[in-house]
């Protein structure tokens, strides 16, 4: 069983209430942030609209932690989604579109009860984005899946995974780089160097807007399935394995140093790859590497 916080009774709330049995769909949705709880939701978000609301959105939030923040009875009407909060009962993830195993855990075991007080069945458990007249990334997973795997009785496997943001570093950054750089985004000064700094920030950035992703320089989930598709796809490469003959003695430089050497030896090369040998080594006859 996981943890559970009450906050019922210290929640800012309506006054009036709705019948329980007036509740026909369960909404699952996810926070869009890395972290939070009710109380920073409220006093960050939910209280600063104007007019201010008078409930918060959820009737449970599950922390990353798998902690169950139960804010509000299946009789107070919340603000999970204009024009369908008088029949739906929300409970919301921690999470942009990643979340751990423990929350799943608990969303199968809250949903479950849920479904068993309110007389739904799985067929009744909607994502966010499959409520009519909405356009959002909520939840942030396959509501299929969720379906699935209520209806197999086994919650589903968190789906945290690899997050890459501004000051990491290591092999997972330079597969990012080199992955990026193939996907045609410009990292000509550093290339894949394992360090997530500026340059790497704003090729993802770039990637995210050219793809419709939400843009905030973050390799989370989402981006690396697209840039994953991206490159199933052949990416944006030079298909010419022979450099220009004015760049022979850079290419030839770039294969002393093992830069065209190991990782993809037979794969084409990008255009940001060239230019990021170019670059290094203009460099080096300047006596700046």
């Amino acid at each position: 069983m996981p943890q559970v916080e009450d906050l019922r009774s210290h929640v800012p709330k309506r006054d009036e209430t709705r019948k329980e049995s007036s509740i026909r769909k369960i909404i699952r949705h996810h926070s869009a942030t890395t972290s939070g709880d009710f109380w920073s939701f409220w006093h960050q978000t939910w209280s600063q609209f104007t007019p201010a609301w008078q409930t918060g959105g959820y009737h449970e939030i599950i922390l990353r932690d798998g902690t169950v923040q139960v804010c509000y009875a299946p009789s107070m009407v919340t603000n999970g989604v204009s024009g369908h909060n008088s029949y739906t009962y929300h409970i919301c993830l921690v999470g942009d579109g990643s979340f751990t195993d423990v929350q799943e855990k608990s969303w199968h075991e809250r949903v479950e009860r849920a479904m068993k007080n309110l007389q739904l069945s799985v067929s009744d458990v909607l994502g966010h984005r499959e409520l009519p007249g909405t356009s959002t990334l909520c939840p942030g997973i396959e509501m299929n899946e969720v379906r699935a795997a209520l209806w197999s009785g086994e919650p589903l496997t968190g789906s945290e995974s690899i997050i890459l943001n501004m000051g990491d570093a290591g092999q997972q950054v330079q597969q990012l780089q080199a992955d990026l750089m193939q996907a045609g985004e410009n990292l000509s000064i550093y290339g894949a160097d394992g360090q997530f700094g500026t340059e790497t920030q704003a090729a993802v950035e770039a990637f995210q807007r050219k793809h419709g992703l939400k843009e905030d320089g973050i390799a989370g989930p989402r981006t690396m399935e697209k840039l994953e598709e991206v490159l199933s796809e052949g990416g944006d490469t030079v298909d010419d394995h022979t450099p220009n003959p004015s760049h022979q003695s850079a290419w030839k430089w770039a294969e002393e140093q093992g830069l065209l050497n190991g990782k993809y030896p037979r794969e084409p090369v990008s255009r940001e790859q060239l230019a990021t040998v170019l670059h290094r080594y203009h460099q080096m006859i300047k006596g700046e590497s």
